[in-house]
């Protein structure tokens, strides 16, 4: 029998991104496993490998191996031909290699690898959501309180108070699409798999136009060319005063507009280490540095 050396991981936002928009959730998957079950080395002989691919629903062992090859290429993982152990490379270091310098991570249990996809497009609307919070309720107030204190009353700041604070905080499904790197159909998909995990919740979110005494059929063509923006977007829904009776008489039709979704997340955030405070041995720093600026280089 083998055991976990701990029970929960965190993940940095970033990473969890550049997994989800490049296609690496099964492969992040096994380097999670390894991680999960290793201090950052395992031999390749360990009983988790035993247990990996049913404990993760992969089928296959050309699956297994065309996603375990790519940890490899990666660097995420490599393998000690003398000792034969596996290294399995720390956060940290992965965010040196991708420059990736947000402080922001969310809590993954083990018992929600088998969930990764749907844990990690939580991750992704969720920070997304709670800046959005941040914004309107730390940063617009500091920046107005900072105006009120000086005397300059032209400074570009005080158009911040010229702004609404929206009434609740979601996002558009183009705007989900573009963080996820994804079409608009499935980046409905991904919310709502993200939402049956509990990793988010979502409400519907509508404006009213109007109220009809009854049917108009021909109101919906009207309302298109008044507000051509909700194309698609106008909702009818008949609602009946309580007590009474579902009737032509008693019932009022409410005409609204679809919003976006209301989102709030449920993972946990943390900050992390600071970029240049990463823990990673000087000499990795130091090949990591020089890969970066001969890649750029190149580019360049």
């Amino acid at each position: 029998m083998y055991s976990r050396q701990t029970d929960k991981l965190q993940i940095p936002v970033e990473l969890s991104r550049h997994v989800v928009t490049n296609g690496l959730e099964k492969s992040f998957a096994i380097y999670l496993y390894l991680k999960f079950h290793s201090s950052g080395k395992i031999h390749k002989d360990a009983p988790a490998f035993q247990s990996i691919k049913k404990d993760l629903g992969i089928n296959t062992n050309r699956t297994y191996k065309k996603h375990f090859q790519k940890l490899l290429d990666l660097k995420w993982i490599c393998l000690s031909e003398n000792s034969g152990l596996y290294y399995v490379h720390s956060f940290d270091r992965i965010r040196l290699e991708h420059q990736f310098k947000g402080r922001q991570a969310t809590t993954l249990y083990y018992k929600n690898i088998k969930k990764l996809k749907a844990f990690l497009v939580g991750t992704i609307l969720g920070a997304a959501v709670n800046g959005q919070k941040y914004f309107w309720e730390v940063v617009i107030k500091r920046k107005l309180r900072s105006v009120a204190n000086k005397r300059d009353a032209t400074s570009p700041a005080r158009a911040y108070a010229d702004r609404p604070k929206p009434e609740y905080y979601g996002l558009s499904l183009p705007e989900i699409a573009g963080l996820l790197g994804c079409k608009k159909t499935r980046a409905s998909q991904l919310r709502q798999l993200a939402a049956k995990a509990g990793f988010i919740q979502t409400r519907h979110r509508f404006m009213e136009l109007t109220r009809l005494a009854k049917a108009d059929h021909n109101i919906r063509e009207q309302l298109y060319e008044l507000y051509p923006q909700y194309k698609n977007k106008i909702r009818f829904t008949q609602v009946v005063p309580k007590g009474k009776r579902k009737t032509k008489v008693e019932a009022t039709i409410v005409v609204a507009v679809q919003l976006h979704d209301e989102i709030i997340p449920k993972l946990q955030f943390k900050s992390i280490s600071k970029f240049n405070n990463l823990v990673v041995a000087p000499q990795i720093k130091k090949a990591v540095t020089n890969r970066i600026n001969e890649a750029a280089k190149i580019a360049a």
